[in-house]
């Protein structure tokens, strides 16, 4: 046994093994409930350090099972697609109400 060998103590840190059906699972459905409070505090960046306090306050016991149930890998990974998810989501309303249209790259315009 290495000196590193067991510095995590997340079950799905442990990159001898492929997380499992059920642990991924796990994971997105603390992600969900986190993102769900971030929402509900009106929360887009939960990066920001300057959003530690509230989410800690309101969204501290969701924040924990997310970080705990999901690989540390993917928590950042998750946290930034957020914000890139929302921020396009955003873009695409802002679109429709200018009355503008959107053409997909695929040429099937957005649909």
């Amino acid at each position: 046994m290495g000196w590193f060998s067991n510095l995590s103590s997340k079950p799905m840190d442990d990159q001898t093994k492929a997380p499992s059906r059920s642990s991924r699972k796990q994971c997105w459905d603390s992600r969900d409930a986190y993102f769900n409070c971030l929402d509900k505090i009106d929360v887009i960046d939960s990066l920001d350090p300057r959003n530690k306090s509230k989410i800690s306050s309101v969204c501290g016991k969701q924040e924990k099972k997310f970080e705990y149930d999901c690989a540390t890998s993917w928590i950042k990974y998750f946290k930034e697609k957020r914000i890139t998810d929302l921020k396009k989501e955003k873009i695409m309303r802002e679109i429709a109400q200018n009355g503008g249209q959107i053409i997909s790259m695929d040429g099937s315009n957005g649909k």
